[in-house]
């Protein structure tokens, strides 16, 4: 978020993997993001730094808030992964084939855990952006489409596409829901 500020970000190994410890890299930043919580500045924030699409979203101009979200209304939401697609079908797909066909027997723990659990081990994020606010942004090859768009969790989210048009998830998963206010400021940085 915030385009990644270079002062904020954590150290890395030489294989590209965050080597800054969680606690400690949030203890000294998070009072550059005050609205982000924990769990979201953990599994988007530290883990995925400079490498979200949407890295250059403001998280000043969000709200955060997890919500469940019914599995059967999970192909209305919006995923890059196909190309923000009207029709889910992609999505489906793709968790059709991670769970039935190749990853799942080679004990693949995210796989699992999603079948066994019939959720997700870490909660995706969605953004609200149903009004449009979003719409063309330089240097995008689309519009972003007026829906709920998800914004982390591309895998979870196909397996969980999968599993619920087969009925194999629970009826409600849970989201944190990014949703736009008024005109905000930038954070200090900390």
């Amino acid at each position: 978020m915030d385009r990644y500020p270079a002062p904020l970000a954590p150290r890395f190994e030489e294989s590209g993997a965050v080597a800054t410890p969680f606690t400690e890299w949030w203890a000294a930043v998070k009072c550059a993001f005050p609205k982000v919580p924990e769990e979201v500045a953990r599994d988007w924030l530290h883990r995925h730094w400079s490498h979200s699409p949407f890295g250059w979203l403001p998280s000043s101009n969000y709200t955060f808030r997890r919500v469940e979200w019914a599995s059967d209304r999970l192909s209305e939401m919006r995923s890059g992964w196909s190309d923000f697609s009207e029709d889910p079908s992609e999505n489906v797909g793709h968790g059709r084939f991670l769970v039935e066909e190749n990853l799942r027997q080679h004990r693949y723990e995210l796989i699992n855990y999603i079948v066994d659990n019939r959720t997700f081990p870490v909660t995706p994020i969605m953004l609200d952006n149903s009004d449009g606010h979003l719409g063309s942004v330089a240097g995008a090859h689309f519009d972003f489409p007026a829906a709920h768009i998800l914004i982390e969790g591309h895998l979870r989210f196909n397996i969980a596409s999968y599993l619920a048009s087969v009925g194999r998830l629970n009826s409600v998963v849970p989201f944190w829901l990014m949703t736009r206010v008024n005109e905000a400021g930038v954070g200090d940085v900390c």
